[in-house]
């Protein structure tokens, strides 16, 4: 289900500035969309630059599951003679190869633990992607808000500046004292300030969308349209929980089907001579090797996988009510972000007009310096609010989709 964001009327002056701070690329770089920064921000990120390495992982265990032996051959040597006691010349060598078997049932465990590995990780990177994709979009609207709220800041410095220029030319030609030239002064001070740290906020933004993106560049339209995740598609975080619990159980069988070290089977040359000179005699014998089944030795093995099970399945069980909680509270903070963007535009078309009446009612000498401030002061306020209650509600429809588990 889409749904689009609410869109009430604003001033155009103010309508025109949100919208160029959402639309306008950062420096002079091409802008892309939003998709093209995510995918972006996910080949710089960390866990992306692994995906590779995961996958490799993962076909490696599927190959030695897929082998002929479920370990590598071993090679013996031996050599016995008398030299150091009778010394009649008499000789013993021995070479022999000796290879590991699977038990009943082993190979199968350790295929089923090899695909599990495989789902596991291809899941674990959707669930990662997901992770990776709001952080993007924290950052995105963190640095959107900064540069919102620099713009007002700077709109006050303006309008503070040529205030007290204009308060300056009447104390000058004796219309007014100079109290109000220094009341004027604070407020352009103060206003000089407040621009000062808002550029500063939109810096570190900036340095942390280009950090965590490796590029300068912003979507050319951040905006999202609320989706609902499609039926078929189950939530990322989810199918990682449903692949790590899959995963314990296989290693659970794995472990009731290894109840011993893997037997042996192996052959041996051997040449033998009973004394210095005598003609030596070669034989070649065969060897099995079977190690018993202990509770010393499988216990703790059965154990641990057990608890791995357990453990899987309950965070896998409260991976589910944090999902569902997590979906219920976007769409709370939705609606809470929507009628807050409403009620912002209604007292920011109130304080704009008022300050209007108070520009014209000052210049015409019957309003004292004081309300003008004020007046000022809460225009200024209304438009920053208006501009942060703009960026919670676009932030808002985002984290919804974060919430359902959808990417950009």
């Amino acid at each position: 289900m889409n749904c689009s964001p609410p869109t009430p009327k604003l001033r155009a002056g103010t309508g025109f500035l949100l919208v160029a701070l959402l639309a306008a690329p950062f420096g002079f770089a091409q802008a892309e969309t939003l998709r093209d920064v995510f995918e972006k921000t996910w080949a710089n990120s960390p866990q992306g630059k692994t995906v590779v390495a995961k996958r490799e992982e993962a076909n490696a265990s599927r190959t030695v599951a897929e082998s002929l032996f479920p370990g590598t051959p071993r090679i013996g040597l031996a050599q016995r003679t008398d030299r150091w006691n009778d010394n009649l010349g008499k000789e013993e060598s021995e070479i022999g190869i000796s290879v590991p078997l699977w038990l009943p049932g082993q190979k199968s465990a350790r295929i089923a633990v090899a695909e599990a590995d495989s789902d596991e990780s291809q899941r674990s990177i959707s669930a990662t992607r997901l992770a990776v994709a709001g952080e993007l979009r924290t950052a995105l609207w963190t640095l959107y808000l900064a540069q919102s709220e620099a713009a007002v800041a700077g709109e006050r410095l303006d309008a503070a500046a040529k205030l007290e220029a204009d308060v300056a030319r009447r104390v000058k030609v004796g219309e007014m004292a100079r109290s109000d030239l220094l009341l004027v002064k604070q407020e352009t001070s103060s206003a000089r300030a407040a621009a000062a740290e808002a550029n500063a906020r939109v810096v570190r933004s900036t340095q942390r969308y280009r950090v965590l993106t490796g590029s300068d560049r912003l979507p050319d339209n951040p905006q999202e349209s609320v989706m609902a995740a499609a039926a078929e598609n189950i939530h990322p975080r989810l199918a990682a929980g449903q692949a790590i619990a899959e995963r314990a159980r296989a290693g659970m069988k794995l472990a009731q089907e290894s109840r011993r070290d893997s037997p042996s089977i192996g052959v041996q040359y051997r040449r033998e001579r009973d004394a210095s000179g005598a003609t030596p005699r070669d034989s070649i014998g065969f060897a099995i090797t079977i190690p018993f089944a202990g509770e010393v030795r499988n216990a703790p093995l059965v154990a641990s996988a057990n608890t791995a099970l357990i453990q899987a399945d309950a965070q896998y069980q409260r991976l589910l009510a944090d999902v569902e909680a997590e979906v219920r509270e976007a769409e709370a903070q939705l609606d809470s972000a929507r009628i807050g963007a409403e009620l912002a535009v209604e007292r920011e078309q109130a304080a704009a007009e008022r300050l209007t009446l108070m520009r014209r009612s000052f210049e015409l000498g019957e309003t004292a310096l004081v309300e003008l401030l004020r007046a000022q002061t809460q225009a200024t306020e209304a438009r920053i609010e208006l501009g942060r209650s703009r960026a919670r509600l676009s932030a808002a429809q985002a984290n919804l989709n974060q919430a359902r588990g959808i990417t950009p």
